[in-house]
Parts: structure tokens; C-alpha cells; sequence
């Protein structure tokens, strides 16, 4: 091709090029319908620039006035459903009961913990349906149930822990628990704290606190989620279907601590069954002979990652200042599992059995005995059902309620056998919207 023919080519194009945008200008400018429209753009720009394939939006697409806390009454002479674009955001703090593993006896009890759940995103006026993203993290803190073992302490109240072997110190004569007596004052204070009688909080070093976890993890959970409005039901209110990929964490613990006693020829004093028969009503007098203690915590950890879809859908309806919505999502991930396995065991040494013994050394052994992976299927829906009271024309006040239930599939307990059980967490929910 010559040269000149080349550049009369180059010249055409530019000059389609710059006749684009004039053409396209004769579709006219879209304006949100609602008072407080949040941003205006051409239909080209819609066709070119809309992210409807990915979440990914210029800073400066939304046009938002900034005026967060205009009076509600501003939309309140609009008799339609509000059709709310740009961005919008949500905190809600759960309050939440979660279900045993399936292994204990009590499996049919649930634990109180709490959480947090953020929500971000954005809604389009697109010219045939409006659509948008939504990014939701969530958290969940908890719980954190334990079997604990009590002892009587001088009957003067009771108190998390069995006593080790060196716990009275006879030197220390300024304390005295017993309520039927009066304590030596000014105090005999012995420092440093650790060679005190240490009757209870805030001095525990010579205690063990024992106990055998019931429910113990955590939840973490991250989500991307395609969002389309249809049109405004015939009742008045909106139905939003959704579909997205979602990932969560849930770590489960499970524990068991003992506490045992032996002479210096190694004869058991609290001989198994595993954990050890409670302290409150042991005779203490029997373990005189005792001069080695072991402290023994038998952890099993479970880690669950699990990656896949849900679909589902948002309804909503506005009734004067109310607004009323409920959400729906099934899922289902495949869950990449990890149970490990580690026994710790504090062995400690004294000089003697009973009042006045000093240690003489300690010994830590820790070893782990378990470590392996496995995957399974998990299958489950996340239901909310909120309440929110619009305070200001973009600011609203919301409470409801959550279930997320694990039907199958999730890793909890003492093993790689157990591997595939439920989890179910419920409860209420309270926090704040805006623009939503």
C-alpha cells in the first residue's frame, strides 16, 4: 500500500472517530427520577463504560450531592417505590446462637456469641433494568463454651482451677480467706506475687484452670454478588435477584485439659478416666505424697475453607417510613479441610509433697501428632429478614434477624471422622443503612 493511500485511510478513521460522539449525543441525557438524583451520564457512556460484567467503576461515576442527612421528608411525597442508585453501604452487629458439634452429648444446645457484617456496593439506572455489585464481609467472634472444673476455696466462694502442689506458701500470713476470721493487718505482702498463697484472682499462678471445650470457633466470610432490580411487583414492592461467589473460614477447636498428680516413684494419684474426677470433692490430704505434676492439653484444630457459588434474591417493600426487605441465598462450596492435632504436656517438679513445696524444674513437651487434609461438599442457605426505619433521606435505622445454616460437610470435633457435620447460627441483628 503507498503512502498516500495510507494516510488517506488514517485521516477516514480519525474522522468517523470524530463524529462518534456527536451522533451519539442525539440519545439525549438519562437523569435519575428521584429528588435526590445521584448522578446523570450519556447512553453511550452506559453501552461503553457501565460495569456490568465486573465490579470495577470509575471514582467519579456517581454524581452523589453529598446531602446525607436532607430530611426523610424529602421523599416522602414520591408514592412509588424508591428506586435508589449509586453507592450504599450497610453495618449490622449479630447477635448470635451457635449449634454443638455432633459428637457431644449436648449437641442439641446452641452458645450466644456476637459478629459484625459489612455491606458495600452500588446500583445502576440502566436503560432496560437496573443492576450493580455488592462486596458483604462478615465476622463472627466466637464462641467460646467450656466444661470448666470448680474447687471449693475454704467454702469461701468457688473458683475456676485445681491447685497445684506448692500452692500454700506458709510464709505468707497477711492473707487470710477464711470469713470467720479476721486478717492479720497491717498484711504480711509477699513479693513477687508468684510466692503468695494466691487464693484467687488476680493471682493465679498457682492454679491450673481446667476445662473441656463444648463449642468453641470462629467464622469469617467474604462475598461478590451480582445484583438486577426488576420492575416495580404490583403490590409496590421490588424483587432483586442475585448471584455471586462467596468464600468463608470457620476454625473449630476442640480441647480437652487434665491435670495429674504422681509420687517420686510415678504412682498416679488421679488415675484415668480422662478428665481427671473433680477436685471439689477430692480429698486433697491423699496427694501429701505428690511431688510431680503434669499439665495436659490434648488440642484438636479444624480449618475449613470453602469456595463456591449462591444465587438468590432481595425483596423489598417501603411502607410510608418503614422500609421491609428479606434476602435469600442458596450455596454451595467445596470445602478444602485441615485437621491437625498437637498434645502439650507441662510437667513440674518440687522439692516435696504438700505446704511449703518449692519447684525445682519444669519440663515442656510438645508434639504434633495429626496433620491432614481432605475435602468435602457443603451445601446451605443464609436467610436475613430486616426492619429499617428511614431517619433521614438517606440514613436508615435497621434491626432483623439471620440464620446461616452448613447443612452437610463442615469439619468439627476429634478427628478427620468427623468431618461432615452441621452448623447452624441464628439470631438478631441491629445497625444502620445508608442509601439503600
Amino acid at each position: 500500500m503507498s503512502l498516500k493511500r495510507t494516510v488517506c485511510v488514517l485521516l477516514g478513521v480519525a474522522a468517523t472517530l470524530a463524529l462518534v460522539p456527536s451522533a451519539n449525543a442525539q440519545f439525549g441525557q438519562f437523569y435519575d427520577s428521584l429528588p435526590f438524583g445521584s448522578y446523570q451520564h450519556s447512553y453511550t457512556d452506559q453501552i461503553l463504560h457501565e460495569p456490568f460484567f465486573h465490579p470495577f467503576i470509575e471514582p467519579g461515576y456517581f454524581d452523589h450531592d453529598l446531602q446525607f442527612f436532607a430530611p426523610a421528608a424529602d421523599i416522602d411525597a414520591y408514592g412509588g417505590p424508591v428506586m435508589r442508585t449509586g453507592w450504599f453501604g450497610s453495618y449490622a452487629r449479630m447477635h448470635l446462637r451457635v449449634s454443638r458439634p455432633d459428637h457431644l452429648d449436648s449437641f442439641d444446645r446452641m452458645d450466644r456469641t456476637w459478629g459484625n457484617r459489612w455491606d458495600v456496593g452500588y446500583m445502576i439506572d440502566d436503560v432496560n433494568h437496573d443492576h450493580g455489585w455488592l462486596f458483604s464481609y462478615m465476622q463472627v467472634d466466637g464462641p467460646s463454651a467450656w466444661d470448666k472444673i470448680y474447687h471449693d476455696l475454704n467454702k469461701v466462694g468457688r473458683q475456676s482451677g485445681v491447685e497445684r502442689i506448692g500452692r500454700f506458701n506458709e510464709d505468707d500470713e497477711g492473707r487470710d480467706p477464711t470469713p470467720q476470721t479476721t486478717p492479720t493487718w497491717p498484711p504480711d505482702v509477699i513479693e513477687p506475687p508468684v510466692d503468695r498463697n494466691d487464693v484467687g484472682p488476680p493471682n493465679r499462678q498457682r492454679y491450673y484452670d481446667l476445662g473441656d471445650s463444648l463449642n468453641v470457633g470462629n467464622l469469617r466470610s467474604l462475598e461478590l454478588t451480582k445484583i438486577f432490580r426488576m420492575e416495580p411487583l404490583n403490590h409496590g414492592g421490588l424483587l432483586e435477584p442475585l448471584f455471586g461467589v462467596r468464600y468463608i473460614k470457620f476454625d473449630s477447636t476442640d480441647e480437652d485439659q487434665t491435670y495429674l498428680r504422681y509420687d517420686e516413684d510415678g504412682f498416679v494419684f488421679l488415675p484415668p478416666p480422662f478428665p481427671p474426677a473433680d477436685p471439689a470433692n477430692a480429698d486433697f490430704v491423699d496427694y501429701d505424697e505428690a511431688e510431680i505434676e503434669d499439665y495436659i492439653r490434648d488440642r484438636f484444630q479444624f480449618t475449613n475453607h470453602m469456595i463456591g457459588g449462591q444465587v438468590g434474591f432481595r425483596w423489598l417493600k417501603r411502607l410510608n417510613r418503614w422500609n421491609l426487605s428479606s434476602e435469600v441465598r442458596a450455596f454451595a462450596f467445596q470445602n478444602f479441610q485441615q485437621t491437625t492435632r498437637q498434645i502439650k504436656i507441662e510437667r513440674t517438679y518440687y522439692d516435696g509433697g504438700g505446704q511449703g513445696a518449692i519447684p525445682e524444674g519444669v519440663e515442656y513437651n510438645r508434639q504434633e501428632t495429626e496433620n491432614f487434609h481432605t475435602t468435602e461438599t457443603v451445601v446451605g442457605t443464609d436467610i436475613r429478614a430486616e426492619a429499617a426505619f428511614e431517619v433521614t433521606r438517606d440514613i436508615s435505622l435497621n434491626f432483623g434477624m439471620q440464620y446461616l445454616g452448613f447443612f452437610t460437610g463442615i469439619g468439627r470435633g476429634r478427628g478427620l471422622a468427623m468431618n461432615s457435620q452441621d452448623l447452624n447460627m441464628v439470631g438478631g441483628t441491629f445497625g444502620v443503612v445508608v442509601n439503600r
